[in-house]
């Protein structure tokens, strides 16, 4: 009896060590967007805005700055295009704009270890300590991952009441994050997706 036991279990030690593990730098998913506004805003009274053509940019790289370039052109066309949608006018910022939109990059990389134990996705298997207890316990193998996420950051500012207020209030807010992979371009189709529907479950931004 004893030998069938330990057959049993080394048997399903040899089936979690060669599971095989997702490729985590292909992981990618949708966005999750998360909005929010000053209670007190009043998004009819502005009719013009003004968005720059580059995007800031923030990942592990203590030189990256700035996005340019057509990545960060059709981010900003996608800001464009739902600012147009709901009334209002882009203007040079010398035209004394009412909004300012600032626009941002983040990329991260995120990395961990997992300690799952031999059972581990072993469809059924007892708790390791049903034998009786045995210290101390170790586990056969550890798992590593390695998860690059993005984030898009949206910011509407108040430019038309700043000269009274003395302060750039921030009457909007977007900001929608999740893993990203190694194709570029999926992973910008994101990031415009993010932005529509960041404004897509901000009915209330319209001039009129």
């Amino acid at each position: 009896m004893k030998r069938n036991v330990l057959f049993v279990m080394l048997f399903a030690l040899s089936l979690g060590a060669c599971r095989k593990e997702p490729d985590f730098s292909q992981l990618s998913s949708n966005f999750v967007v998360v909005t929010s506004k000053d209670p007190a805003a009043t998004f009819s009274q502005y009719k013009t805005y003004y968005v720059s053509d580059t995007v800031g940019y923030i990942s592990t790289s203590s030189t990256d700055t700035i996005l340019v370039g057509p990545n960060a052109l059709a981010l900003v066309k996608a800001v464009k295009d739902n600012m147009t949608a709901r009334g209002y006018q882009f203007v040079p910022k010398s035209a004394n704009p009412d909004l300012g939109i600032n626009l941002g990059v983040v990329k991260n990389v995120n990395a961990g270890v997992v300690y799952p134990g031999w059972w581990w996705g072993y469809p059924g298997w007892w708790d390791p300590w049903y034998w009786g207890w045995y210290y101390p316990y170790y586990y056969p193998y550890t798992v590593t991952y390695v998860v690059t996420t993005g984030t898009v950051i949206s910011d509407l500012v108040d430019l038309k009441n700043a000269a009274a207020s003395k302060q750039l209030k921030v009457l909007w807010s977007a900001v929608s994050a999740g893993a990203v992979g190694s194709d570029v371009n999926a992973n910008l189709q994101r990031g415009i997706n993010a932005i529509n529907q960041s404004f897509t479950q901000s009915p209330y931004i319209k001039a009129n």
